[in-house]
């Protein structure tokens, strides 16, 4: 039975804490959450330097949701959002 998670992680710029998060969502073949959550956690952070030489870490936080043995249909929304509209198309 497969597992879809929505997993977020936090950014740290040169060992700081930004407001910046990433919603990613993840397929796992398995059917354990254990297993899953175990394999989220163990994931080592992605690491990479930006344009001023800082050291930018994504590092996982946890799930926001959880969906067990998922039924996709054909041509359903596995995943969508809703945002308010950027200014410059409300002008």
């Amino acid at each position: 039975m497969p597992i879809l998670v929505i997993a977020v992680y936090h950014c740290e710029v040169a060992g700081e804490p930004t407001e910046s998060l990433d919603y990613q969502v993840r397929y796992f073949a398995s059917d354990s959450i254990d297993e899953v959550m175990l394999r989220l956690t163990a994931e080592e952070p992605v690491t990479y330097r930006n344009a001023n030489g800082q050291e930018v870490r994504w590092v996982f936080d946890d799930t926001v949701a959880i969906e067990f043995d998922p039924d996709f249909q054909d041509g359903a929304e596995i995943i969508g959002f809703i945002t308010g509209k950027p200014k410059e198309l409300t002008e």
